[in-house]
């Protein structure tokens, strides 16, 4: 177990389990098209942009073109620095809470008791991103590398930015295992509650 971890754990915290994202390809068949479409899309855009500037005016100003390339890279580049990101994240699930380290030592992490529910959606044959935190469902559904990567938290909360509203873990090859192991914890904290 990380150092990280261990020194974040709560007194008599136990991990029960740990996991890795497992290697998903760039383009896995569930991102390849929405990665294409943006990919296109910004290269039409920036064309675009720099058309209508470059015709409204005598000579194209370097700043201009520099931020619009710019602009264009971070989004052409945004699914290998997801992906990257996702790489280093470490899962680990104790029996009060679920926690996700990131590659960069930022611990987010989800009160058991506060899981309203669990999801488990395929990203390839072989893993799934398991999403805790019904807030999070539809937006986990639709670009669940980008909602693994930014964990929703409530900025406003005193409690603070380590406390999650929803979590995923990305790329989990025994998802299966981990969504019952959760179900069930969930349901005991629920239990000791009442």
């Amino acid at each position: 177990m990380n150092e990280e971890l261990r020194e974040y754990l709560w007194d008599g915290e136990v991990v029960r389990w740990s996991g890795r994202s497992a290697p998903v390809p760039l383009l896995s068949q569930r991102e390849r098209g929405k990665i294409l479409v943006r990919w296109a899309i910004t290269l039409v855009c920036i064309s675009t942009l720099l058309g209508i500037y470059s015709t409204g005016s005598d000579a194209l100003s370097g700043k201009f073109a520099a931020l619009v390339t710019l602009v264009a890279a971070l989004v052409i580049a945004m699914p290998w620095l997801e992906r990257w990101s996702v790489m280093g994240m470490k899962y680990f699930v104790t029996d009060r809470r679920a926690i996700l380290l990131t590659r960069d030592k930022s611990v987010y992490y989800m009160e058991l008791d506060e899981v309203d529910d669990v999801k488990r959606v395929c990203l390839q044959p072989e893993a799934d991103a398991l999403v805790m935190g019904s807030a999070i469902f539809e937006d986990a559904d639709r670009q669940p590398r980008f909602r693994a990567c930014n964990p929703k938290t409530d900025l406003q909360s005193a409690e603070g930015q380590d406390r999650a509203a929803g979590l995923v873990f990305y790329g989990l090859r025994d998802a299966e295992f981990v969504e019952a192991l959760l179900r069930r914890s969930v349901s005991d904290e629920r239990a000791e509650a009442i």
